[in-house]
């Protein structure tokens, strides 16, 4: 027999097997719910609807189990495993977990790469994006002639966006030698002087908190610099529950920050209990440097040597993960004990004073900090490569020639992945033009009455009123900026891919080109796990949302 019509008939035989298994499964799946209402003691019509109504969904639900459920599962087993095509499988444990939540290894490191890489995408990008079409919206929601023009031109992108030709087109515009992105820009410079002052002062900004944040994700070592974040959030706390609000008000506060931060903590914790990590800092086993502990030093003991300033420091230094549980307790007695209001005001007065002034010696010792590590590579006749990246970019201001590399340099890579994110905000602008035209005019005619100015409209009526469209916006655009992979794929190069490698990209790398399918399953869990959290988190505190 002709093997054409062999073929043909092998998948005429496949299409009747699929057609008879989801009919007969349809039919088991209503018998057995319809089962299932008669022992609950349903009546006979009530029974009949329960058949009908399973056996026509039926072939959804086999589908969502055999498709998206059994896959899921088979997932999550091989996470567990080391299983590669070609090889056997074996069960492993949580040793792909501990590989890449620990950083240990090439793709340990390769991994917690990828994953600052989509905090990047999320924290920078979305913020950008929703504040894009958040603007397109409120500029094409004005009552002028020839705006349905430009909502068509503004929307345009989102049409675009995601083909693969409309991303190589972005390639050659952000060319670093006659791109057009550069080539206008140089322009502007040389007939606006201010403008050129403005784009050189652009350049060094975005050059130098992208060179901190490679120092960082490199794990060049911060030194004291690692308590400033943690406090000035407890100064912001303390000073919001020492002096502000209402006591209802005050105590919904502590108990946010009491699930937030705590919510923070355990997970740091569990994923230091999976990979093995440490929960306390090195110094409670040396009795000698207690005081440190107890006092959260931060100055630099040993600034000539290039050892203690790499690896000492650390070990001498308390967690900042003690600020964050000082806080915690802090607020647990304000959200969920009986605090008096003078003990409130001393208790978070005084505590503010503390983080306040742990946040100012923190940064000064930082500083110090650094510079030591110039003075001891001198002395030593080493090259300081301590945040080389950004030190050498801070080193001297832009000169008139100098212009972004935005896909050949480490430094502009991410920022080129923004900016075509950002142009793509065509779809966030129409949820919030359709929210916009959804606040009613009297409002705004009421609060002119009473002498409000456009930006008080603006922030007292029109952000409260457009709240569930911003929370949307910014749900989907985190989900989406974790998820970053089409952008990834196409415009990195050999000398931009691991800088712009998100956590979906490492995973595609890691099963479908080197066939890891135990470790890139692993990842693949730990990015929903990640987004599930997030996610849950987002609708759990959305009580800025007004939606009446």
């Amino acid at each position: 027999m002709d093997p054409a019509v062999v073929a043909r008939l092998h998948n005429f035989y496949w299409s009747l097997g699929t057609v008879a298994f989801i009919v007969v499964g349809s039919y088991l799946v209503g018998r057995l719910a319809q089962g299932v209402a008669g022992a609950r003691g349903a009546g006979v019509l009530q029974r009949r609807r329960v058949f009908w109504g399973y056996a026509l969904v039926s072939p959804w639900l086999i589908g969502f189990v055999i498709f998206v459920v059994g896959p899921a599962l088979l997932s999550l087993y091989y996470s567990f495993t080391d299983y590669k095509l070609g090889r056997s499988i074996e069960w492993i444990g949580l040793e792909n977990y501990k590989t890449l939540l620990g950083g240990l290894g090439a793709q340990g490191r390769r991994f917690m790469q990828a994953m600052y890489n989509s905090f990047y995408y999320a924290l920078v990008g979305v913020p950008l994006q929703i504040g894009t079409a958040l603007a397109m919206a409120v500029m094409v929601a004005q009552p002028l002639r020839g705006m349905p023009f430009f909502r068509l031109v503004f929307y345009m992108p989102v049409i675009l966006a995601g083909g693969p030709a409309i991303l190589l087109a972005w390639r050659y515009m952000l060319a670093s030698n006659g791109g057009f992105i550069n080539v206008s820009l140089q322009r502007f410079a040389e007939l606006i002087p201010p403008f050129g002052w403005l784009y050189r002062s652009f350049i060094f900004a975005v050059e130098s908190f992208n060179a901190f944040f490679i120092g960082v994700t490199r794990s060049d070592p911060v030194g004291p610099l690692m308590y400033v974040l943690p406090a000035l959030l407890g100064v912001l706390v303390c000073a919001a529950l020492a002096f502000g609000g209402a006591e209802a008000t005050r105590r919904q506060v502590a108990r946010t920050v009491v699930e937030v931060l705590g919510a923070i903590l355990v997970v740091v914790l569990g994923v230091r209990a999976i990979t093995g990590g440490s929960f306390v800092p090195h110094v409670l086993e040396r009795l000698g440097t207690f005081a440190d502990l107890v006092t959260l030093r931060t100055s630099v003991r040993e600034a000539g040597s290039l050892d203690y300033l790499r690896t000492g420091f650390a070990e001498h230094a308390a967690s900042p993960l003690w600020l964050l549980g000082l806080l915690v307790a802090a607020c647990a007695l304000v959200g969920y004990a009986r605090l008096g209001d003078r003990g409130r005001k001393w208790l978070f007065g005084g505590l503010g004073l503390l983080f306040g002034l742990l946040a100012l010696g923190s940064t000064v010792d930082g500083v110090r900090y650094f510079q030591a590590f110039d003075a001891a590579s001198a002395a030593a006749g080493t090259a300081n490569h301590h945040f080389s990246l950004f030190r050498q970019v801070v080193a001297q201001f832009p000169d008139a020639n100098r212009v972004p590399l935005w896909l050949s340099s480490e430094l502009w890579s991410k920022p080129s992945l923004v900016l075509i994110t950002m142009w793509s905000s065509g779809a966030g602008m129409l949820i919030f033009l359709a929210a916009l035209k959804g606040v009613p005019r009297s409002m705004y005619e009421a609060a002119g009455v009473d002498g409000a100015t456009g930006w008080q409209k603006f922030f007292r009526i029109t952000l409260p009123m457009i709240s569930p469209a911003m929370f949307y916006n910014v749900v989907i655009g985190l989900i989406a900026a974790l998820q970053t992979f089409e952008s990834v794929y196409i415009i990195q190069n050999t000398q931009t891919e691991q800088s712009l490698a998100s956590a979906a990209y490492f995973l595609f790398v890691r099963t479908f080109r080197q066939l890891e399918i135990g470790q890139g399953a692993a990842a693949s869990w730990i990015l929903a796990v990640l987004i599930v959290l997030l996610t849950v988190a987002q609708f759990r505190y959305s009580r800025w949302v007004h939606y009446e």
